[in-house]
């Protein structure tokens, strides 16, 4: 007898899958050695800590003076690299492609781990592999490090032997949550989400068990401590973290009584035009503003851009609202990466691109959706993670690579959902004629 095609892929998945990595690998390695990007703006400043890290000049970007503008994660590993490889950045993009490859390992565990079948789990893996949002690899950004973070909170999460041992699986996680806090700021408040959620989830059910969670909270504020006393020492000053966000969500607002509060979801250019406008305008308005109100370092600035982005949003409630929506439908349904060059190519290809982004997004939310309901307890950390960055860049803003922590989830609920219709679906009972 013939062996079935679902065998024959079973017997030989881990070649298969060997396969589909190093595919993965070379399609990175092969953006690497042909685009090249310039380290500018933000990864320039990433990279000018690293040196100076490696150099003995202290978390600085300037050589002398210490800083809190950027989070110490992703400095930190970049510094760690240099020691040992060099400056070149060709060396740390190669890193963030190995990363990202291993991010994409860890999905297909996962999967494994909650018995999608195999054809369905390497199909998931190929599609994750061509994914546009490897192109982060050759920027020095934090992009790839908080997806392989975000991807492995979630095996840590479904993994047989850690779901049996609690008491070792919540303190893994609680390090997790903290590595994430020290990637990129927007997660600084990710553990007061979730004690807010266990919260509520103890008012309404009494029984449901929180300890764990307490647990990794209390873990993941803990890993803040070390940094917030030496911003405490160095600056006189309570910076659990970094001297920013008031920024980000005055630049995001600051137009709000005066511009169009809806941009198109599936144009995301025109949106991103707008924020270069924007840009220049906040520069320039901040300006100002330093030489006005004497605010001669980011500390003080940061407190004021805070109070008035607040100021505005309460004068302007409706429009901050519709805004918000606005921004929500972005996080979820801007278009792929790259997508402003297939639409010069051939606007067909970018419509069929575009339906088959949504497609996988919408599928995805309704198979994170059936997985909570299944296993509640092995989806909350992750589930409260997706939550928070969708609320948190909805109400604050939102760029394509801002989505990226949740693309890891993304392909999971997407492979778990085609599981659930395609082989998980309940029989039919043969009706009796009477």
């Amino acid at each position: 007898m013939p062996e079935k095609p679902e065998n024959r892929l079973i017997n030989h998945e881990q070649l298969i899958l060997i396969i589909l990595l190093l595919f993965a690998l070379v399609l990175r390695l092969g953006l690497i050695f042909t685009v090249t990007e310039p380290i500018d703006r933000d990864a320039k400043e990433y990279f000018d800590i690293a040196q100076n890290l490696i150099a003995g000049n202290g978390f600085s970007i300037n050589d002398t003076e210490p800083t809190t503008r950027r989070s110490p994660g992703y400095p930190m590993f970049l510094a760690g690299l240099i020691a040992v490889f060099g400056p070149a950045p060709r060396m740390l993009y190669i890193f963030q492609a190995l990363i990202n490859v291993l991010t994409i390992f860890l999905v297909f565990l996962a999967l494994k781990y909650n018995n999608v079948k195999s054809p369905l789990r390497l199909f998931i893996i190929l599609l994750f592999s061509l994914s546009t949002s490897f192109i982060y690899i050759n920027v020095l950004y934090a992009e790839i490090l908080t997806m392989f973070f975000v991807a492995l909170i979630l095996f840590l999460s479904v993994y047989p032997a850690l779901c049996s041992r609690r008491w070792l699986q919540s303190p893994l996680l609680g390090i997790a949550v903290g590595v994430l806090i020290f990637l990129r700021p927007t997660f600084l408040y990710l553990p007061i989400f979730i004690l807010i959620c266990v919260v509520i989830l103890k008012i309404f059910k009494p029984r449901f068990p929180i300890r764990n969670y307490l647990v990794i909270t209390g873990i993941a504020l803990l890993t803040l401590a070390p940094w917030t006393i030496r911003n405490y020492v160095v600056f006189r000053q309570f910076i659990p973290l970094v001297s920013a966000g008031g920024g980000e969500l005055w630049g995001a607002n600051f137009e709000i009584a005066n511009r169009v509060v809806w941009n198109s979801v599936s144009d995301i250019q025109k949106y991103e035009n707008q924020r270069t406008a924007n840009h220049a305008l906040q520069n320039k308005r901040i300006s100002e503003y330093r030489l006005k109100y004497n605010l001669d370092n980011p500390e003080k600035l940061n407190r004021f851009l805070s109070q008035q982005g607040k100021a505005i949003i309460l004068a302007h409630p409706f429009r901050y609202t519709l805004l918000s929506i606005n921004r929500l439908m972005i996080f979820w349904f801007s278009p792929p990466m790259g997508s402003t060059t297939l639409k010069s190519i051939s606007s067909v290809i970018f419509v069929v691109t575009l339906l088959l982004k949504y497609s996988v997004t919408i599928l995805a939310i309704f198979g994170l959706w059936k997985f909570a309901r299944q296993d509640f307890h092995g989806a909350f950390v992750w589930l409260t993670i997706l939550l928070y960055l969708t609320l948190l860049h909805a109400a604050t803003h939102s760029i394509q690579r801002y989505f990226l922590p949740v693309i890891p989830l993304a392909y999971f609920g997407l492979g778990y959902f085609l599981n659930t219709q395609i082989f998980n679906k309940p029989q039919r009972t043969p009706r009796i004629n009477n």
